[in-house]
């Protein structure tokens, strides 16, 4: 039986100013159009989406979400995306491409400390790798995207201080909405957030809760609880939760073994990654691939970040 051929995986980078990270794509190039693109693509920033007129579906690896004009969208970088109109139409759009954690260096004039403020964005990259908020909804959300869009054609006396002052009530908005969303309470997320980030970028490595406490500047009784309340599990299981993520991203996209993926994503030994993956996905690592694979590894192509959508038939144009 021949191989099928392998599922194509875009990476689309965007190069942004070194002293002002953030770009914005807008105008009536894009219209984006109802030919669903024949790959997933991803980006190298936040991505923030305003759709001014109308509809049709994000497509992600786990299904498809709608959208209509007056949705905002908030994408993570490395989250996996295309954007398809409704038949027949093409909606518009403009995108604002940014790196919220360095524009916040030097924070914005009045803001909480630049470590804090950044804690803060950064537990808004654990939380909001796809996020859509309507106009009816929340409509300071496309107000403040507007404004970011508007700041940036116009380009007024202050306007990059401005613009991080947007981006970061944008953010912290988005922080609050995703814990509404999720049902976490309080300022806890804020709280913990040291240890979310490290658990993100370290997953890999050999640590303990007693560290994650420290980082939070909480004992570890104390630090527990919190997390406990926060997040709905253990700290062990969020980053067992964290690790199993990562090996299935590994296990689709890559022909590493199971062994190899095991070890990649921190586990001490192969039956300990069995287990925990068996109890959290419901299969074992071997099954799952299969299953999910169907023998399609995938292609991983990069790009540079579009300026104006591409007219390559096929194509969504973003």
């Amino acid at each position: 039986m021949p191989r099928r051929p392998r599922e194509i995986i875009e990476c689309r980078d965007y190069a942004l100013p070194p002293d002002f990270p953030i770009i914005v794509l807008t105008g009536d190039v894009w219209h984006i159009s109802d030919i669903r693109a024949h790959s997933l693509h991803f980006h190298n920033h936040l991505e923030i989406g305003v759709c001014h007129s109308g509809s049709g579906v994000l497509g992600f690896q786990d299904g498809d979400r709608p959208f209509r004009a007056g949705d905002v969208t908030a994408i993570g970088s490395g989250t996996l995306h295309t954007t398809c109109s409704s038949p027949g139409t093409s909606s518009l759009w403009s995108y604002i491409m940014a790196d919220p954690v360095r524009l916040a260096d030097p924070p914005v004039p009045g803001a909480p400390g630049s470590q804090l403020y950044q804690d803060l964005l950064q537990r808004g990259f654990a939380y909001n790798y796809r996020v859509t908020v309507s106009r009816e909804e929340d409509p300071s959300f496309s107000f403040l995207a507007e404004e970011i869009i508007a700041e940036m054609q116009e380009r007024k006396p202050n306007y990059t201080t401005c613009v991080r002052s947007l981006l970061a009530t944008f953010m912290c908005k988005l922080s609050r909405h995703t814990a509404d969303m999720a049902g976490l309470s309080g300022d806890n997320p804020f709280h913990i957030a040291p240890a979310l980030r490290y658990v993100d970028t370290h997953y890999m490595d050999s640590f303990s809760i007693d560290d994650l406490a420290a980082i939070c500047k909480m004992s570890t009784s104390y630090f527990r609880r919190v997390f406990s309340e926060t997040m709905g599990m253990g700290p062990l299981e969020y980053v067992n939760r964290t690790r199993i993520t990562r090996a299935c991203a590994m296990l689709q996209m890559s022909d590493s073994s199971i062994l190899e993926v095991c070890e990649a994503v921190g586990f001490a030994s192969l039956s300990s990654f069995n287990r925990h993956f068996s109890s959290i996905m419901g299969q074992t690592p071997t099954v799952w691939r299969h299953q999910t694979r169907t023998d399609r590894p995938a292609m991983l192509l990069r790009y540079p970040g579009w300026v104006v959508p591409d007219d390559t038939p096929g194509q969504s144009g973003k």
